[in-house]
């Protein structure tokens, strides 16, 4: 088997463009280039909770009794992983307050 020209994309970098709130709502290239940059962006987030659940889970396992002492700040940064970083996607309606 030849092997392939392409790269894998976790290594691949995207350029940042305008949110959609500041994008031109008739520029369909730069609506759809906001849309997806916003949807990578929650799935980051989303990932980086999914990475800290998993050491806590490590760290759950390798300190026994003492892991409410010893993994404390995991536990306290995958809480806040979970507040914050929640998939949303380009569609949410801003909240009329």
């Amino acid at each position: 088997m030849a092997s392939a020209d392409w790269e894998y994309p976790e290594h691949r970098k995207f350029e940042r463009v305008p949110n959609l709130e500041q994008v031109d709502k008739s520029d369909r290239k730069a609506v759809y280039a906001a849309r997806n940059q916003k949807i990578r962006d929650d799935w980051v987030k989303a990932m980086e909770a999914r990475i800290i659940k998993e050491k806590l889970d490590e760290c759950y396992r390798t300190e026994g009794v003492n892991h409410y002492q010893n993994c404390r700040e995991l536990a306290n940064m995958y809480f806040t992983a979970l507040k914050e970083n929640k998939v949303e996607g380009f569609r949410k309606k801003p909240s009329s307050a």
